[in-house]
């Protein structure tokens, strides 16, 4: 038996570094071309601004950007599956595929609702507001939203520098 045959078979491996390339791909991609992505960042920021400020406590931090990293995860499933609906379709109305691209849209539309139920609770569970900005309150907070914001923007302004480009076909109508 040569080394070949004892060499155990793994279809499709690829390197870690590799797949973690193309999921970045993927994301500035989306961050660039998808104006609900662009807005959720400033949401984002937003968000960060006002827990700069109120310097919540480090459980509070991690639930609030959890939440907001799910919002950003369910924008990119979105744009996903309206790319796979759109090939699939032939770039075509079709009632299916507009179905199926309302549903999808339905999804993120429930865990923005989500998010902005925990961004209630922050400002209400922090109540009465004191802005604590230039104190030394909860540091450790402040240090993980500001390290988050800062991968959020560099995502965003990353190059996107993709295998070609995509273009959808406009609709009569649209600028």
């Amino acid at each position: 038996m040569d080394a070949e045959e004892r060499r155990p078979h793994q279809p499709n491996a690829q390197p870690f570094l590799r797949a973690l390339g193309y999921s970045l791909r993927g994301v500035v991609y989306a961050f660039h071309a998808e104006k609900n992505l662009k807005r959720d960042v400033w949401l984002f920021t937003l968000l960060a601004a006002v827990e700069w400020c109120l310097r919540p406590s480090l459980a509070q931090t991690a639930i609030t950007l959890f939440v907001s990293m799910c919002v950003f995860a369910a924008e990119l499933f979105n744009t996903a599956v309206e790319l796979a609906v759109d090939v699939a379709s032939g770039w075509k109305d079709h009632p299916v595929a507009g179905m199926a691209k309302d549903v999808a849209s339905g999804a993120v539309s429930f865990v923005a609702f989500g998010a902005l139920a925990v961004a209630a609770w922050l400002l209400a569970s922090n109540w009465p507001w004191h802005l604590w900005l230039f104190s030394r309150r909860n540091l450790d907070s402040v240090a993980l939203v500001t390290l988050c914001v800062a991968a959020v923007w560099a995502v965003r302004l990353w190059p996107y520098r993709g295998v070609a480009e995509i273009k959808r076909p406009r609709k009569e109508g649209q600028s």
